[in-house]
């Protein structure tokens, strides 16, 4: 090959090169924000490093927690912010993001508020009676100012029955819609089965109520109608949704739960050893942790 062959073989190169730069996705500058993506989110780990839920979510330990990061979809609340409770089970931190980004791509807006979940090695974090084996998350709820406008504050706020701001929020108002979306994506995910979502009744009455509005499949509004649910006792959760996840089923026996196990988790220990759930068994269960696992 000639050198001014080589030449012209390498000019044509370069201007394919600089072609593709042009049409990469990021490459050209100024470019808009792309809406946000519903493409679900599942990243596994490698095996080495995947978390290890042990114990119960009120006496237990984390292995390998994953941290949940501020992102286009996630916020931490700033009162919480200082602590770095971030840390869940891979399965969780997941599950959260993927909610947020539900919300976001139906009512664009507004970011998840995160307060906190568990220290990096799980255990005893202050405030709290569980949050101590990667499979608790308190989440703030979405909320507007009077006139619709999304709003995101310092600390969670609390509301009452017909969605107003408590003082000294009295300007705020509970977002159904967003609200429900999130409740909706938590209820339905195929990676992470919650068992409760811990708030108050009055808010768990709007929420299905908003449910119904909106004609949401009758799955999602029955599993909805069993995980909401008012502990009996301490804080009826006015300002956040408490969530929990059942056990991840690759951590057991050495992550432990109490019932009762909905009828649409894939691991039920009850149904694995009888056809017919125990409900007299189930609403005992439901009472312990609602009197063990209240913030």
């Amino acid at each position: 090959m000639t050198s001014a062959h080589r030449s012209r073989v390498w000019s044509v190169c370069l201007s394919c090169l600089a072609g593709l730069l042009v049409i990469l996705p990021g490459a050209t500058q100024g470019q808009r924000p792309q809406k946000p993506s519903a493409k679900e989110i599942s990243l596994r780990p490698p095996p080495a490093l995947r978390s290890r839920s042990i114990g119960y979510p009120w006496r237990g330990q984390l292995v390998h927690g994953l941290r949940l990061h501020e992102s286009n979809y996630v916020r931490y609340v700033p009162e919480y912010a200082p602590s770095g409770h971030f840390y869940g089970t891979w399965q969780l931190t997941q599950l959260l993001e993927r909610a947020a980004r539900r919300v976001a791509h139906r009512l664009p807006g507004a970011r998840l508020s995160v307060g906190e979940l568990s220290g990096k090695d799980g255990g005893d974090i202050g405030g709290h009676h569980s949050h101590e084996s990667g499979r608790d998350a308190d989440v703030g709820f979405f909320m507007t100012l009077s006139d619709g406008r999304p709003y995101s504050g310092a600390a969670f706020a609390q509301f009452d029955a017909a969605g107003r701001g408590l003082a000294p929020n009295g300007g705020l108002r509970f977002d159904d819609a967003r609200n429900w979306e999130l409740v909706a994506k938590l209820v339905d995910d195929a990676e992470a089965r919650v068992q409760y979502i811990f708030v108050a009744h009055g808010i768990r009455q709007r929420l299905l109520r908003e449910g119904l509005r909106r004609k949401a499949p009758a799955e999602v509004l029955s599993r909805a109608e069993a995980v909401l649910v008012e502990p009996a006792h301490g804080n009826p959760h006015r300002s956040h949704f408490h969530v929990r996840i059942y056990c991840p089923p690759a951590d057991r026996p050495v992550c432990l739960d109490v019932g009762p196990y909905w009828t649409w988790y894939p691991e039920n220990p009850e149904l694995q050893r009888a056809p017919v759930l125990n409900v007299q068994r189930s609403r005992l269960a439901l009472d312990t942790v609602r009197r063990t696992a209240t913030n």
